[in-house]
């Protein structure tokens, strides 16, 4: 199998100007390439994108890169302060999205990293209560799969 040379790390600024560098990672697997973009530190952004075996890497390369910006180009949260000087986080509009990631230090729940940012689910739900009495959806997809828009 041919495996080109492809970049190790590439840099996108996300919606506040913010630079990010994200190490890039090829995982060959029985039935095709995993391709992963992760930032330099633990529990942060993460995308990825998969092909056949036969895909032109620097193709998929190149589709990761998109994904990152696409990703970077919202946020779901919204940080402020109160008049009293108190800050808070609330939901911006009426979506959130995330990553589950394992947390070292409560192994019965994940963190969700979003924005980039881990938040336990305790923290998740006093982000939610501002929605008490609204519906709620959660759909699971793969790090590789594309979300509808």
């Amino acid at each position: 199998m041919d495996l080109p040379k492809l970049p190790t790390t590439f840099s996108v600024d996300d919606e506040n100007g913010i630079h990010r560098i994200f190490e890039v990672e090829r995982r060959i697997m029985g039935t095709g390439i995993l391709l992963t973009a992760r930032e330099r530190w633990e529990h942060c952004y993460e995308f990825a994108v998969d092909g056949e075996l036969v895909a032109d890497q620097h193709t998929l390369f190149n589709q990761l890169k998109e994904k990152t910006k696409r990703g970077l180009s919202k946020t779901y949260l919204e940080t402020g302060e109160y008049p009293s000087g108190e800050p808070y986080i609330t939901v911006k509009g009426d979506h959130l999205k995330g990553v589950l990631s394992y947390s070292e230090t409560n192994s019965e729940a994940p963190l969700v990293i979003i924005d980039g940012k881990p938040y336990t689910w305790k923290e998740v739900g006093r982000l939610l209560q501002a929605f008490e009495g609204f519906q709620v959806k959660i759909e699971m997809k793969d790090l590789a799969d594309e979300w509808e828009e």
